[in-house]
């Protein structure tokens, strides 16, 4: 905090921004399939729920917007990120965990900035986000899941700016091994091969997660224990569409995962659906109306 503060106080711009916005639309709506009308007057809507718990964050890293998020305070994890694909490629990984002042501090200017959990002033209460350290307690191996994964960054700076704390969600190892390779891998590899991709045709993809029923137990300063903490998800899921040689394609994934307070050992099962099937689970799972790249008339506007 103190080299935050003097970074600022020298009139240093931080490389790091983060803004919670009032919508997606208004900051980051390159992230989302169909924010400009096509030619027949369609617009495609990713669901924003509604309540002051959620709040819409476009995700910033050295003065370039890389992805978005819609984050529940309540829970302490995203509902989702959005981002789009062209290329990958490999990078350092360096494990600079961030979180993002405006969750818990004043919509001001000078809280703008996303920032190295480390740098923060160890005084300050964080009661709307997830820590480092509340990733752990009595379920064991639970590690910290990324929605928009490190694996689909283009480079190093879009690889750094995954590692924020808004854009992950608890997983138990073995679930967050397997996600990797039964859908983040075969995913990016039917993406690479079958998309057509260019800066004028990138891949929108939608990671999200479900909450469950059960919690990782917190410490929060002048609180004590909650033990509403950070929510397990229930489910992990992802969408992507893209154009190809013929018009465009789309897939989506969905994958329960067991949690760990009652049962040992995890279960993880995987489906490879159409978006259409995924939005008519997330509707149940939900309970409400969700959808992620359906078309309407753009006379309604778009969710996000």
């Amino acid at each position: 905090m103190k080299l935050l503060t003097l970074l600022l106080l020298l009139g240093v711009t931080s490389l790091t921004e983060s803004e919670v916005v009032p919508s997606f639309r208004s900051k980051c709506p390159q992230f989302f399939f169909g924010h400009l009308p096509s030619a027949k007057h369609e617009v495609a809507t990713l669901t924003v729920l509604s309540g002051q718990n959620y709040k819409q964050i476009c995700q910033r890293w050295k003065n370039q917007y890389r992805f978005a998020t819609l984050y529940d305070t309540k829970s302490r994890i995203p509902v989702y990120s959005a981002y789009t694909f062209i290329s990958s490629n490999q990078f350092k990984r360096l494990d600079d965990w961030k979180v993002e002042p405006q969750l818990d501090l004043p919509l001001k200017p000078e809280n703008s900035n996303m920032t190295s959990e480390s740098e923060m002033n160890d005084g300050l209460t964080f009661k709307h986000q997830a820590l480092v350290k509340d990733y752990s307690g009595d379920c064991g191996k639970i590690t910290r899941g990324h929605l928009f994964p490190k694996s689909y960054a283009a480079d190093q700076d879009d690889g750094d700016a995954t590692f924020t704390l808004t854009n992950i969600a608890p997983q138990t190892q073995e679930c967050n091994n397997q996600w990797a390779e039964q859908v983040e891998e075969p995913m990016l590899r039917y993406i690479k091969t079958k998309c057509k991709l260019s800066e004028s045709f990138p891949a929108y993809i939608v990671t999200g997660v479900v909450p469950g029923k059960t919690w990782l137990e917190i410490e929060i300063e002048n609180r004590g224990s909650i033990e509403q903490g950070v929510n397990i998800p229930s489910h992990y899921w992802t969408a992507f569409t893209c154009a190809n040689n013929t018009g465009k394609v789309s897939h989506a994934y969905i994958a329960e995962q067991s949690h760990c307070k009652h049962k040992r050992e995890t279960r993880f099962t995987e489906q490879k659906i159409s978006v259409a099937k995924l939005e008519e689970k997330l509707t149940a799972l939900y309970n409400q109306p969700f959808s992620v790249f359906r078309k309407q008339r753009s006379k309604s506007q778009s969710s996000f």
